[in-house]
């Protein structure tokens, strides 16, 4: 009996020996490892590259620019308050060709030259003229010597004419007054002006109205003695002068 009693307390001598050289083995593997590895920095650890911040000094982007509505700006023409200074002796024959539609329209003479509109105002014997409205100190006054014509107004009434017209492009055309040019079997309404020497801008037909009118633009250049087309568009109307 006292040999077995032995023989167990041997038994477990040996495995509380070998749990301790365990346990020591693994607290000196552990102790080395936290003395030994070098100690890891924000970016290594967590291994994302370092963010540098944005300049406050930066200069911000350009607001996109405003995308504004575009119509065409139809003026219904009044002579000034304040009169021009200039006056031409002359006299107004008949109603305006170049504006058909209004009563206080006509086609006058000055110095030999036809004027065409010009206005009738308070004054009865009074005309007052301004061929191009886009040209600022352009009108003058005729002072008539026979009292104006009776209007003669048209059986219809055309809302799409205008005594001038300006395009969106900065072209600018007036209608013509006598004989009007034909061009391939049409009929051009509006002359324009053209800053191209050997070129001729001309609006064939009529106005075609909406809440942007348009025309079309034809230009032309010279082919010995004719005129031939060069370009054609329909092009939008910036302003049109009633």
């Amino acid at each position: 009996m006292p040999k077995e009693k032995k023989g167990s307390a041997s038994i477990s001598t040996i495995i509380i020996t070998i749990f301790a050289i365990i346990v020591i083995i693994a607290l000196a593997f552990f102790y080395y490892y936290l003395t030994v590895r070098p100690y890891p920095n924000d970016n290594v650890f967590l291994n994302i590259p370092k963010v540098i911040p944005a300049q406050n000094n930066l200069t911000p982007p350009e607001p996109a620019p405003e995308v504004k509505s575009f119509f065409t700006e139809v003026i219904k023409f009044v002579p000034p308050a304040i009169l021009p200074s200039e006056i031409k002796e002359g006299d107004c024959q008949i109603n305006s060709l170049a504006q058909p539609y209004r009563q206080d329209a006509f086609k006058c003479t000055a110095a030999k030259v036809v004027y065409d509109p010009c206005f009738s105002i308070a004054l009865s014997d009074i005309a007052y003229c301004k061929m191009n409205p886009l040209q600022e100190g352009s009108d003058f006054l005729i002072n008539l010597t026979k009292p104006l014509p009776l209007p003669i107004m048209p059986q219809n009434i055309s809302e799409n004419w205008a005594w001038f017209v300006e395009l969106r492009d900065g072209t600018y055309c007036s209608p013509y007054t006598g004989a009007r040019p034909i061009f391939q079997g049409q009929a051009a309404f509006y002359g324009c002006k053209s800053n191209i020497a050997g070129e001729r801008i001309v609006l064939m037909g009529d106005l075609k109205k909406g809440s942007i009118w348009t025309a079309e633009k034809i230009t032309l250049v010279k082919s010995g003695s004719d005129w031939i087309i060069k370009s054609s568009e329909e092009a939008e109307v910036k302003t049109v002068w009633q």
